[in-house]
């Protein structure tokens, strides 16, 4: 008798768009584990999405980095951990589920999880290539940023959001990411 092993990720990956499928009012996303959890994103939550992928989205027009595109929520599998940025950059051709690291990551804080979720994070994102993370934090107008062998930096309004290699010629204040938050 054969027995077929399935990968774990092909079994979340499955359990996920069956949920999704099954309970089409409702919203999923992985934790930093990589677990399957539900959630509601609020209006301010998913504005500040679309205006920080609307501004990213502006600045790759200009051809800086030919080849990507923002997104929102787009669903990665990194070396097997399944996650699903609020907001990327990444190349624009590829599989319908990524198995690249974003060139940037991006999430927002909400109820549905904790600073030290959104920290535990990042650092998974720069554990499987991902060069650079933001994580903003709408209450406080505050961005943290992470970059690939560097320590945190906390950003607030007039301080500049700087791409360095990553995102070259990339630079914006703080308040500009948060000038319509509410």
């Amino acid at each position: 008798m054969a027995v077929t092993v399935r990968n774990p990720v092909e079994l979340a990956l499955e359990r996920y768009f069956k949920l999704a499928r099954r309970y089409p009012g409702k919203k999923y996303r992985f934790d930093s584990k990589g677990k399957i959890v539900e959630t509601a994103t609020l209006r301010a939550h998913g504005f500040l999405q679309v205006d920080v992928g609307s501004l990213l989205r502006i600045w790759l027009q200009g051809g800086a980095l030919p080849g990507y595109r923002a997104g929102v929520e787009l669903l990665h599998n990194l070396d097997g951990w399944l996650c699903q940025p609020d907001v990327v950059i990444c190349r624009a051709e590829g599989p319908p589920v990524a198995q690249e690291a974003p060139l940037l990551a991006v999430e927002v804080h909400s109820r549905s999880n904790t600073r030290s979720e959104l920290e535990a994070k990042a650092t998974r994102y720069l554990q499987h290539g991902t060069p650079m993370v933001w994580l903003l934090y709408p209450r406080t107008g505050t961005l943290e940023l992470h970059v690939a062998d560097s320590p945190p930096r906390t950003l607030r309004g007039d301080d500049l959001i700087e791409g360095g290699e990553v995102l070259p010629g990339f630079r914006i204040p703080v308040s500009d990411i948060f000038s319509d938050a509410s």
